[in-house]
């Protein structure tokens, strides 16, 4: 059994794990300050037809009634802003880092549509219920679980031995300190602090399955990603095939955040979330 200090030695020395793609840390460098960047950011992704595609996907499904369908790069540009453009790219692009293997590609398909669920349901309830401009609230999301991709991809037969102690264990996070003596919170933000990635999204890693007011800084994105994360398992899309439900501090999450309970919201996102199996 690889324990945690073993897995952090090979996550540090980058073993087996793919460094962040030139597409990605050009993306990640980008600023809406710099005019030129807006042109950039649409060659970028028209540059790399997969990841164009579930540019356009995710962007329809946030955006679904909002506007017509966004067909182009430079539509999406246009309609939902360089941030949020510039955000499901970089998350997009991060997945594709990812893709392995046909034997694992059923357990990569449901960790992806559960990342893209609750990093859409967080973009939404941003901008539908709580009014906000979302900023980095939908990489956040969609990034919540990079832990998990990291173990998919470089330490798979853990990864399966912890899918099946969830037959016996009702935590997963339990589960994962017994087979690896670390869980994927860790192991995400060591991998979000060798890449670089926002400071929020790194919190939102790290306590999306504690207490919101953990994070000095970003509670109420924590508090958000924790709800969507929650309301994508209840919509069915779970991170593993076991039904296991996350932690969920629902009086912690809704001291932040002045929403309707998490049953109407369900209600309301289900129509809109539904279209994630399409990508």
């Amino acid at each position: 059994m690889k324990n945690s200090v073993d897995i952090r030695i090979d996550i540090q020395k980058l073993k087996k794990l793919p460094t962040l793609s030139y597409t990605a840390e050009r993306i990640l460098n980008l600023t809406s300050k710099e005019l030129t960047h807006l042109d950039e950011l649409v060659e970028i992704i028209e540059r790399d037809p997969p990841i164009m595609s579930k540019v356009l996907g995710v962007a329809n499904i946030v955006y679904l009634g909002v506007y017509k369908p966004i067909t182009t790069v430079k539509d999406a540009l246009l309609k939902i802003g360089f941030k949020t453009l510039k955000n499901i790219a970089l998350s997009v692009s991060i997945f594709s880092l990812f893709k392995s293997s046909e034997e694992k590609e059923k357990s990569y398909r449901r960790l992806f549509k559960h990342s893209i669920a609750t990093g859409t349901i967080s973009q939404i309830i941003s901008e539908k219920f709580l009014k906000e401009a979302p900023e980095e609230n939908f990489t956040a999301g969609v990034l919540h679980d990079l832990g998990l991709f990291v173990l998919h991809y470089a330490f798979y037969e853990q990864f399966k031995k912890i899918q099946q102690a969830l037959s016996e264990e009702p935590s997963f996070m339990k589960a994962e300190e017994k087979i690896i003596g670390t869980n994927h919170t860790e192991i995400g933000k060591w991998l979000a602090d060798i890449w670089g990635l926002p400071e929020v999204v790194c919190d939102v890693i790290v306590y999306h399955h504690d207490i919101p007011q953990k994070s000095i800084k970003y509670a109420k994105t924590v508090a958000l990603v924790q709800l969507s994360n929650f309301i994508a398992e209840k919509l069915g899309y779970y991170p593993f095939e076991a039904s296991i439900d996350s932690e969920f501090y629902k009086e912690r999450v809704y001291k932040i955040l002045d929403l309707s309970e998490p049953e109407e919201l369900i209600l309301e996102l289900k129509e809109i979330v539904k279209d994630v199996e399409e990508l």
